[in-house]
Formats: structure tokens, sequence, C-alpha cells
């Protein structure tokens, strides 16, 4: 369904991508997975057209999205192949609309009808008090889930995730977590999930691609990958999880220039 060739991308002196590749299976699940800094968002922002790369390809369903395509109905092609949740939805939430207007605004766009509205809700576990809400009313996952809800209603092909659950509490993560499974599940829909948090994405995701300071190190299943990991970069952000008997004074950082 995607597929990312050589994606690279810097801002200044500083590299954020290098020489990223990796496929996503249509109804697939990846989790992008590394510290701050290692370049995760840049490639999200570069798959959805927020960030222009430098150079490499992004291709969808074996068409290639480029960068100088123009006009509305390009525009909307676009957003149908990708859709992003941030980490923090309130800031890309009209505090206008209500929570079925917000939805009847996005489908009227895409030339869905609105009556989806009402499913949309249900989908995401939202009823009819939250549906008349507006988002400064919602709670944090509620607000996640309208956020969701919108993405889904132009029925986008492949749906990122940029740390979507880490400002949430545990119970609330573990509800939109268990939201995104069955999403994908009954629409098919392919999930990239941005997270430096390894429980969630070992829970939500079939492959994890690791990356340092904008480097793929490391990409495969991702019960291999964080069982049995080959790059001591990934055995270092897996030492850094708290466990029992763990002491923060002996977690082994890996320094890049050992690579």
């Amino acid at each position: 369904m995607l597929a990312v060739d050589k994606l690279r991308k810097s801002f200044g002196g500083t590299v954020a991508a290098d020489d990223v590749s990796f496929p996503l299976a249509a109804g697939g699940s990846l989790g992008l997975v590394g510290e701050s800094g290692s370049g995760k968002t840049t490639i999200a922002r570069m798959l959805v057209g927020l960030v222009t790369p430098d150079s490499g390809t992004i291709t969808i369903g074996g068409r290639a999205r480029g960068a100088k395509e123009r006009g509305r109905e390009a525009r909307l092609r676009r957003a149908r192949e990708i859709q992003i949740v941030f980490q923090d939805p309130y800031v890309s939430l009209d505090p206008r609309l209500t929570a079925t207007q917000c939805l009847h605004t996005a489908l009227a766009l895409h030339g869905r009808e609105r009556s989806r509205a009402a499913e949309l809700l249900d989908q995401v576990g939202l009823g009819s008090r939250e549906a008349a809400a507006r988002p400064h009313q919602l709670s944090g996952g509620q607000r996640q889930r309208l956020a969701i809800a919108r993405a889904l209603a132009v029925e986008p092909a492949v749906l990122i995730l940029d740390e979507a659950v880490a400002a949430l509490d545990v119970s609330i993560q573990a509800q939109i977590l268990e939201l995104l499974a069955r999403v994908r599940r009954e629409s098919g829909v392919a999930l990239l999930f941005v997270s430096h948090d390894l429980a969630v994405v070992r829970h939500l995701c079939d492959e994890a691609l690791v990356l340092h300071r904008g480097v793929v190190v490391e990409h495969g299943p991702v019960e291999q990958v964080l069982a049995d990991p080959r790059h001591p970069y990934t055995r270092s952000l897996l030492d850094s999880v708290p466990h029992p008997g763990w002491d923060p004074a002996h977690v082994t950082r890996w320094d890049g220039a050992r690579r």
C-alpha cells in the first residue's frame, strides 16, 4: 500500500532523516520507534505532505505522491490517501464546532454523506452527549477519539498516529489502542504508529522500525525486534524501560559514534 524509498530531509546542518526506506502493506501496522530527535515526526510529516523531502520517493497504491501537485481535487485525493492524528488533537479541532459539525465538515468536503457522522461517532465510542459538545467540553481521550473519527471520515488508505496516546492516562491509552486495533480489523486501514513507547508499539504493531538520528538501525517483526534486538541502540532503548530490579544508573546508553 505504502512504499517509502530513500527519504532524506535536513534542516540547516541537521539531518533529520537519511536514506529512510520501508514498506507498509494494506491493512498492516508499523511502529516508528526512537527517542526524541530520532526523526520519527519528520518522516510522518513528509508522508502526509506537511514537510517536503530533500530527496527520495513516497508511493501509495502504486502512485507517487508528488510535491508539485496543485488544485483542489489533487489535494483532496492526497488527503484520502493518508490522514494523520497528532499527539494533541485540541490544536487541530475547530473550537467553534461540535463533534457532529466537525465530522459534517470533513464528510461534505470529500463528498461523503453527512449521515455517516453518527456512525463514525459510534465507531469511536462517542455518544449523543459528546456529539453535541465542542472540543473544550470533551476530555483528552474524547478529543482523541473525535480526531480519529474525523480522519476515518475520508476513508484513508493509511492512518498515521503521531504519539497519539502519549499525553493520555494509562487507562485511556488502553481504550484508544483497543479502538485502533478494532478499526484496523473492521476497515482494513493501514496504521503507521509513531511512538517512543515500546509497550504501545508491541501491543498495536506487526512490525517495528527503529530510528537513531534519522537513520534506520533495525526493522523487522515487532516481537523479533523487541524480544531479540540485533542492534545496540535497540537494546539500549529496551534497557531504558523500567522493570523489576531496574537500576537507571546501570542503563547503557548507546552512542551513535559507535555504530
